[in-house]
């Protein structure tokens, strides 16, 4: 009697890996299908994303392009710190929006506005062409270009000591 309830042991279990291998089969095979497309998509991603920055830099320099005064325009302007800094608060504009209209950052506006630095020819026609704007076109522009990215700014951690305790 051992013999028989061991023989159907045995077939049972032989039947049961013969389903199962009926039904996992096909199951494999999608996997491997589904993890060769996802590592084809984890490389194109990086490419797709260098696209976009790359395409909205070239409109944001196409939108600057047009603010941009010609080189006639340019000759016999004065453009000093005091006249920026009106320029700008006439625009209503702080000064991370300034600069992103005139494709530079805020710091580089401060330094125009304070006169440590002037600004070059580029920066001059742009200057120039900004104050044709008003306050609207320029918020309207802004607007156009999209919301800015906003950096976290989180503390790296701090160093410890010798003994584990911190400086």
């Amino acid at each position: 009697m051992p013999n028989i309830a061991a023989a159907f042991r045995e077939e049972i279990v032989r039947l049961a890996r013969k389903e199962l291998r009926a039904a996992v089969g096909p199951l494999r095979k999608r996997v491997a299908e589904l993890t060769r497309s996802h590592a084809a998509l984890r490389k194109t991603v990086p490419a797709l994303e260098r696209e976009v920055t790359r395409l909205s830099n070239e409109a944001e320099a196409r939108q600057i392009q047009s603010i941009r005064a010609g080189a006639k325009e340019l000759k016999g302007i004065r453009i000093g710190p005091r006249s920026i800094g009106a320029q700008r608060k006439r625009l209503k504009l702080t000064r991370e929006e300034f600069g992103k209209l005139a494709g530079v950052s805020a710091n580089t506006i401060y330094l125009w506005e304070t006169g440590q630095v002037s600004p070059r020819e580029k920066s001059r026609g742009v200057l120039v062409g900004l104050r044709k704007l008003r306050a609207r076109e320029a918020k309207k522009l802004l607007a156009a270009a999209g919301p800015e990215e906003k950096r976290s700014k989180t503390r790296g951690k701090r160093r410890l000591g010798r003994r584990g305790k911190r400086r």
